[in-house]
């Protein structure tokens, strides 16, 4: 169990001499993948949003006006 240890430490510590292991992602692949899900979360919510007057527009009765 101790040697499986340093496998749970932070991989960016000052005493290793490479800061990217063989897992690791550079910081602009973290930061693309948030944003694309933040942004296919937004679309989906908003598109959720839209379905229910859509679905619910042909079924109200329309007043005759004249």
């Amino acid at each position: 169990m101790p040697e499986n240890v340093s496998l749970l430490r932070n991989r960016t510590e000052f005493g290793h001499s490479r800061a990217l292991g063989p897992g690791a992602r550079p910081a602009w692949v973290i930061t693309v993948l948030a944003s694309v899900l933040i942004f296919t979360t937004v679309v989906d919510v908003l598109g959720n949003l839209l379905t229910v007057p859509v679905r619910l527009l042909p079924t109200l009765p329309l007043t005759n006006v004249a």
